[in-house]
């Protein structure tokens, strides 16, 4: 079963990305960057990096298309091909957003906080858990919470 698992792991991570990650990022964590960067004077990283960064996620999306077709269609070189693209490009989207555009981020709001846990919770906690590695005591200081 583990062996299994291993090989099925692309569509977990495709789906983890796109049903959570991506939508954390679009729906809340872009629109706050972008003004509080804007108030910064930073409207050149906005322009640079969050566009890019978000363009990443529908070409991510795409990628994650075409890996799902041609796993059904059963080209399983042209499937090797898109997987270590997909691969690469989430790699060179994350270390983007840690480099350049993470050091601008701080999640104090609770209601920002309370946001991101509804999409978490609506792509699985338990799921979450197995993709990211985190913990549930992770999640509980996340949400404010007192590890018991």
């Amino acid at each position: 079963m583990k062996e299994n698992q291993d090989s099925n792991s692309i569509y977990s991570i495709e789906e983890f990305v796109r049903s959570c990650h991506a939508r954390v990022e679009d729906e809340i964590v872009f629109p706050i960057l972008k003004t509080r960067l804007d108030l910064l004077g930073k409207e050149q990283v906005v322009k640079n990096v969050l566009e890019r960064l978000e363009a990443d996620h529908r070409l991510i999306d795409k990628i994650g298309e075409q890996i799902r077709l041609r796993t059904v269609e059963g080209n399983l070189e042209l499937l090797s091909k898109r997987i270590s693209l997909y691969c690469s490009t989430v790699e060179t989207h994350n270390t983007t957003e840690e480099v350049e555009i993470f050091p601008y981020w701080d999640l104090e709001e609770s209601d920002t906080r309370e946001k991101v846990m509804k999409i978490i919770r609506q792509f699985g906690l338990s799921r979450y858990y197995d993709i990211t590695g985190s913990s549930e005591e992770l999640i509980k200081k996340f949400e404010g919470i007192k590890p018991s």
